[in-house]
């Protein structure tokens, strides 16, 4: 048990973190339902961001810190690409680089429908993609802040 403790919280400010990261993944279904997705967006665009020393080392703590949660019984189910993708551009610190928090589909021929992914950018750079995204099986519908035009 002690083992668990000290490979999840590495500093005291990891404590805080894990709790943020927690609420933010509790109330994130309530979050959905009150606001269009790109007001809900921005709103968390807008929020502080803990400092990382780097990009790396700031995404692997986030999924360490979410990890704590999503391990537990009541938010097995919300281990998703979405909410992966979600707690990282709510909580990952780039440093001032642009982040754009991307939505695609996947064609499920076999199953006869589509698969929604969802993913983040840094630099243009993905962080935690999911695998359909790595095999540029999906198609992009919606990202966020949208991209800019030459």
């Amino acid at each position: 048990m002690l083992w668990r403790v000290r490979n999840t919280f590495h500093s005291p400010a990891d404590l805080w973190l894990a709790l943020r990261i927690g609420r933010f993944i509790h109330t994130l279904p309530e979050q959905l339902d009150q606001a269009a997705l790109p007001a809900m967006l921005a709103q968390i665009a807008a929020a502080p961001r803990p400092p990382a020393p780097d990009l790396a080392a700031g995404v692997a703590r986030i999924a360490r810190l979410r990890g704590l949660w999503l391990r537990r019984r009541r938010y097995r189910g919300r281990d998703t690409c979405y909410l992966r993708a979600l707690t990282l551009f709510r909580f990952l610190d780039t440093g001032g680089r642009p982040m754009h928090i991307h939505f695609g589909v996947e064609p499920d021929p076999a199953a006869g429908r589509h698969r929604g992914h969802a993913w983040i950018t840094v630099d243009g750079i993905a962080w935690e993609p999911p695998e359909a995204v790595v095999a540029e099986r999906t198609r992009e519908l919606f990202v966020y802040p949208s991209r800019e035009r030459p």
